[in-house]
C-alpha cells in the first residue's frame, strides 16, 4: 500500500471515529441511547438467550440487532466496531495522544510493565463471564449504574451535569477513571476491562482478516508497533492473529515501506479504505433497523407499537397509562419490551 492511500485510509478511519463519537455523545437520543449502546445490548442478548427467552420478533429487534450484526462484523474484519466506531475506544486514543504531547518524555513513555499487562488482559474475559451470568440471573441492563456508555450520551445532551452525577455517580467516576488512565496508558478499558470487547475478541480469532508482515520487505522500523492502539508488537510477528487486535490498520497505516504489511480477508487483497467505509456502512444500517423496531416515545398502553410488544419487567405491566419509549411506565428506553415476553 503506497503513502497516499495510507493517509487517507487513516484520515477516513478518523472522520468515521469523529462521526460516530458526536453521533452518541449529541444525537444518540434521537435513536434511544439504549438502542446503541453496545453493553446494552450485549446485556439483553444473554438475558433473553438464558433467562425470559425470546420471541423471534425480540430477537431481531431493538439493540440486539446492533450486537448481533457488529458481532457478525467481528468474524469478517475483526473487532471492527472497537477500531472504527466505539466513542469510547475513541475518546482513549485522542486523550492518549493529548498526553503524549504534554506529558514529559519519561512519562509518556511509560507502559504498564509487560507481565501485569499480559495478566490484566485476561480480566476482561472474567468480566464477560461475569456479564453473562448476571444478565441470566438479574434480567435486564442491571449494569447501568455503573455503564460509562450512558454517562458518555447523557453528558453530550448539555444537560445538568448534577443530575447526572447525582444519578449515575459510579458510572460518571469509571467513565472518568477511564479517560485519566488513558491519557498515560492508551485504550486500558479495551484491554483490560471491556466485556463486549472480549466478545468480539473471541468472535475474531475466527477472521480471515489479519495483518500479515512480509518479512523481505520489512526494514525492522518498529514504527507499526508504536502505532498500534492495543500494543502488539506487530514488527515482531508474520501475521497478527491475536485476538487484542482491533482491525483499526493503524500499524499498516503507519508502515513506511510498500507490501511490508498487508491486510488480506484470506487471500482476497482489501484496498485501505474498504474496512472503515463498510464498518460504518453497516454500523449505520444496523442502528437504523434497531431504531425501526422500537416504538415512538409517549405511545399509549395495549397492543403493539412499531412492530414491539410490552415485556413483562415492567412497572405495573397490565394496568393501562401513559408509556414512555419502551412501552412501560417509568420507563428507561431499555428496549426490553421488544422481546414479546407477554401475549
Amino acid at each position: 500500500m503506497n503513502t497516499r492511500s495510507q493517509k487517507s485510509a487513516r484520515v477516513i478511519r478518523w472522520c468515521i471515529l469523529a462521526a460516530s463519537t458526536i453521533f452518541f455523545l449529541f444525537l444518540s437520543h434521537f435513536i434511544s441511547e439504549h438502542a446503541i449502546c453496545p453493553i446494552g445490548g450485549f446485556e439483553l442478548f444473554f438475558n433473553g438467550l438464558f433467562a425470559s427467552g425470546f420471541s423471534l420478533a425480540g430477537l431481531f429487534s431493538g439493540m440486539v440487532i446492533t450486537f448481533l450484526i457488529m458481532s457478525l462484523l467481528s468474524i469478517v474484519f475483526r473487532r471492527a466496531y472497537c477500531g472504527y466506531i466505539c466513542p469510547l475506544g475513541a475518546l482513549q486514543e485522542l486523550f492518549e495522544r493529548v498526553g503524549k504531547l504534554v506529558l514529559p518524555r519519561k512519562i509518556r513513555d511509560a507502559r504498564v510493565p509487560p507481565k501485569v499487562d499480559r495478566a490484566l488482559r485476561w480480566v476482561k474475559y472474567l468480566v464477560l463471564a461475569a456479564f453473562v451470568a448476571l444478565a441470566a440471573i438479574l434480567g435486564g441492563h442491571w449494569m447501568i449504574p455503573g455503564d460509562p456508555f450512558i454517562v458518555l450520551m447523557n453528558l453530550g445532551r448539555g444537560g445538568d451535569l448534577g443530575a447526572v452525577v447525582a444519578s449515575l455517580p459510579y458510572a460518571l467516576a469509571f467513565l472518568v477513571a477511564i479517560l485519566v488512565f488513558a491519557f498515560f496508558f492508551g485504550r486500558g478499558f479495551c484491554k483490560y476491562i471491556c466485556p463486549a470487547g472480549a466478545w468480539y475478541a473471541l468472535l475474531s480469532k475466527a477472521s480471515p482478516n489479519k495483518v500479515v508482515r512480509d518479512e523481505k520487505s520489512c526494514v525492522g522500523c518498529g514504527l507499526c508497533s508504536k502505532a498500534c492502539p492495543m500494543n502488539i508488537d506487530v514488527a515482531r510477528i508474520k501475521k497478527v492473529d491475536s485476538a487484542e487486535c482491533i482491525g483499526c490498520h493503524e500499524c499498516v497505516n503507519a508502515c513506511p515501506t510498500t507490501g511490508a504489511l498487508s491486510f488480506p480477508i484470506g487471500k482476497l487483497d482489501v484496498p485501505a479504505a474498504v474496512v472503515p467505509v463498510v464498518t460504518a456502512a453497516v454500523f449505520a444500517g444496523s442502528v437504523y433497523l434497531a431504531s425501526s423496531t422500537i416504538p415512538a416515545r409517549g405511545g399509549e398502553q395495549g397492543g403493539h407499537q412499531g412492530g414491539a410488544q410490552w415485556h413483562k419487567g415492567g412497572q405495573n405491566p397490565n394496568q393501562p397509562g401513559k408509556v414512555g419509549f419502551g412501552g412501560c411506565p417509568n420507563c428507561n428506553g431499555c428496549g426490553l419490551c421488544i422481546t414479546a415476553l407477554r401475549s
